[in-house]
């Protein structure tokens, strides 16, 4: 392989090391300890739903639901963390593991493309956050506040919440790499016909696909609950472009079948390094979405191979 090859299929590494240095010459304290603690903060519940929303990617898929799943979680967990105290946990797994679960049966079943499915799902749960939140954000009652307060402490100088993050990547990770569940998710993303003539089960890797991707949605809710120390219903809303713009930052095919989770890791830190660079530099919030969209349309360019970009979602 030339250097020229080698620079070109690790653009994803040179692009948040690019993006890295160019803060850091705006303003040195880009890099210090406190502002890099503060981008873990920010890292950990993107990357949840990131590496989730992935496995859906890889297929050739696209979810638009985990944004609202995400705020949905995040207003359940404020709401009965008080009552219910850690048992929250599995029931919000379950929440985002049924959401994705019926993400995928729509889709493989009904034939319904996953584009329009998860749009209509994403109002589904946006709407049950609101209803549910009385459309305002609601603080945890101090009195239960003990069953959060572990979400403030740190390891290493880094938030555990990173940490706690950085471990559900690599479960996800084993599972893409070392699993039946995972390599047949690839398979159906590269060629799906083939898969399924090579006896894949391509409707079943596609609804792990989405399960896997609810999952994600769930604990970064879950995590956001825990960092704000309160119930947000619409903390999801910019994330799924978010998401979306780090899988494909991290080298990720959206057409399927090309891509990897600690990749995709790599385009989380990319996109909170341009959040938290562009605060630090005091630019306008507003145009933080239209720099995701267009960092998004410079990573279809970049990795999508000639002939497939007709083929983004399916």
């Amino acid at each position: 392989m030339s250097v020229k090859d080698a620079l070109w299929r690790h653009t994803y590494i040179i692009c948040a090391l690019s993006v890295i240095g160019v803060f850091y010459l705006i303003n040195p304290r880009f890099l210090s300890l406190y502002s890099v603690q503060n981008m873990a903060l920010e890292v950990a519940p993107l990357l949840l739903m990131a590496v989730g929303i992935s496995f859906v990617l890889f297929t050739g898929c696209i979810d638009l639901s985990t944004g609202a799943v995400a705020s949905c979680v995040c207003v359940l967990t404020g709401t009965y963390v008080a009552d219910i105290g850690n048992a929250i946990l599995p029931l919000m797994l379950f929440i985002g593991l049924f959401t994705g679960f019926v993400n995928g049966v729509i889709v493989t079943k009904l034939k319904i493309p996953s584009f329009i499915a998860t749009l209509c799902a994403q109002s589904v749960w946006k709407c049950v956050a609101l209803v549910q939140s009385g459309g305002g954000s609601k603080n945890i009652p101090i009195a239960s506040r003990g069953v959060v307060l572990w979400a403030s402490r740190q390891f290493l100088n880094l938030p555990l919440l990173c940490w706690i993050s950085f471990a559900v990547m690599l479960v996800f990770f084993f599972v893409q790499q070392k699993t039946i569940v995972g390599k047949s998710i690839f398979a159906v993303g590269a060629n799906e016909k083939a898969a399924r003539m090579a006896g894949v089960d391509t409707a079943k890797a596609k609804i792990w696909a989405f399960v896997f991707s609810g999952l994600g949605s769930a604990l970064s809710g879950m995590l956001y609950a825990y960092k704000l120390k309160s119930s947000v219903p619409n903390i999801g809303d910019p994330l799924n472009l978010m998401a979306i713009s780090a899988v494909a930052l991290g080298g990720a095919l959206l057409s399927g079948g090309k891509g990897s989770v600690l990749r995709t890791f790599v385009g989380v830190i990319t996109v909170i390094a341009i959040s938290s660079g562009m605060n630090m530099a005091g630019v306008d919030a507003f145009w933080k979405n239209i720099t995701y969209g267009i960092a998004l349309i410079l990573a279809i360019i970049v990795n999508s191979e000639k002939g497939t970009r007709d083929l983004i979602v399916k």
